[in-house]
């Protein structure tokens, strides 16, 4: 079943081998590529920032605890008279107040806007989470594509060396047979031409590998020079079953469960709207202290100590029909997020159905181009034989290894594309992971 040979990237990562101290591995680039990408940092800081925020706290369910504290001084002068006809007249009176409290409040009840608000916090923090993961599944397919590219290349520089040098070796072969008078300038003048040619396809091939290894080298962050391994991490006889590959995207696909987050979110929006409809209620409590002095007045000193507690209903009555447009604008928004969902989960199941079709019929081309080279290189090795022994024409030899040039780069170029149509498919189905180290 296919469900039971899904591999985790790592896995198979761990198996590539390096044949010397320059050779970069695909695990050491992938983890060099996930310490250096600045998206897949972005991307970390983001999920931090969205756990930092889903707390009880921030959604309003916990008290709020306040201490205040003040003092004031004055001094004037004072002119009283009072309601028994006495007077006093003070110059430069001093007065001296005090005060402080503790105080505690709590929302009893908001009509599950503590609760939907909590809810949205913990959505939020999902969101980050899978973009995070969507972020590092990128990075991963990016980095294998590149590096699957790079060892391609480098097949293709050496076949393309091994070319000129068997265009050479006829030149040099063409060059002292006619040395010796035993062959005419035309054939010399042939095997020049089919040498200068293979010499410039082998230049074009080692530039268009320095190119892809100079990118890629920045891609991870990585300044030395290197080589990388012969391996593709293609399985040619994997196949994938449509319905399995259906069943595992659903359940694990990186976007399809960001489309589901948004709809629960749209969700949870229109339930936080419908809280409007319901009163506030909140208690409050404090504890207090309040002391003053003065100079002047009937009292020279007062001091008031305790507990003041209550409490407080709000509803509002009326707002110019705003929250009756937020609750219908936030019946729209769940409506447009399933249909988003909807949407996303067709076209994902579409491009499944066909990257599946793609990977299968790329891993059979694949297999024959592998065949194809096979036989065209035990061809030439025949045909390069005969012609050593005088058997077979300058013409029938260079056709032959033609043949083969040709042969090995469709094998290594259909080798690519199925490369590609597997990471596609594993990074559908949502299991394109890696642990990192």
């Amino acid at each position: 079943m296919l469900n039971k040979r899904i591999f985790i990237v790592a896995a198979l990562l761990l198996g590539w081998s390096s044949y010397g101290q320059n050779v970069l591995t695909l695990d050491n680039a992938l983890s060099l590529a996930l310490e250096h990408n600045h998206d897949l940092h972005i991307a970390r800081l983001d999920a931090e920032q969205a756990a930092n925020s889903a707390t009880q706290g921030n959604a309003g369910r916990l008290p709020t605890l306040t201490a205040s504290a003040g003092t004031n001084y004055s001094n004037q002068n004072s002119n009283l008279e009072f309601a028994t006809g006495q007077t006093q007249d003070v110059e430069g009176a001093e007065s001296l107040s005090q005060n402080a409290s503790l105080g505690v409040s709590q929302v009893l009840f908001a009509g599950g806007r503590i609760q939907r608000s909590y809810q949205l916090l913990n959505s939020a923090k999902k969101a980050a989470d899978l973009a995070q993961k969507q972020a590092m599944e990128n990075t991963i397919a990016q980095v294998w594509s590149q590096y699957t590219g790079i060892s391609l290349l480098q097949r293709t520089v050496a076949t393309a060396a091994e070319n000129f040098n068997i265009s050479k070796e006829r030149f040099d072969k063409a060059q002292l047979t006619n040395e010796l008078g035993g062959s005419n300038s035309t054939d010399l003048m042939a095997a020049k031409v089919d040498m200068n040619r293979d010499k410039v396809e082998l230049m074009e091939a080692e530039t268009q590998l320095e190119s892809a290894k100079n990118s890629f080298a920045a891609f991870i962050g990585y300044e030395d020079a290197f080589t990388v391994s012969d391996q593709t991490g293609l399985n040619l006889e994997e196949q994938f079953d449509e319905a399995e590959t259906l069943a595992i995207m659903r359940s694990s696909n990186t976007a399809l469960q960001l489309a589901n987050i948004s709809a629960e979110t749209a969700r949870i929006q229109q339930q936080l709207q419908q809280a409007t409809l319901f009163p506030t209620i909140a208690a409050q409590a404090s504890y207090g202290l309040n002391q003053s002095q003065a100079e002047a007045g009937f009292l020279t000193a007062s001091q008031q100590t305790g507990l003041n507690a209550g409490l407080s209903l709000q509803y509002n009555l009326f707002s110019g029909f705003q929250s009756r447009t937020q609750r219908q604008n936030a019946k729209l928004e769940v409506l447009k997020a399933e249909h988003r969902e909807a949407q996303t989960q067709e076209l994902i199941e579409n491009t499944v159905k066909n990257a599946v079709r793609v990977f299968n019929n790329a891993a059979a081309v694949a297999k024959i181009e592998a065949d194809n080279a096979e036989v065209a290189n035990q061809r030439m090795l025949k045909v390069n034989e005969l012609y050593s022994l005088g058997q077979a024409s300058s013409l029938e030899q260079r056709q032959a290894q033609l043949a083969w040039l040709a042969a090995e780069n469709g094998k290594s170029s259909a080798q690519f594309r199925a490369v590609n149509a597997q990471i596609a498919l594993y990074q559908l189905m949502g299991t394109l992971l890696i642990t990192e180290k």
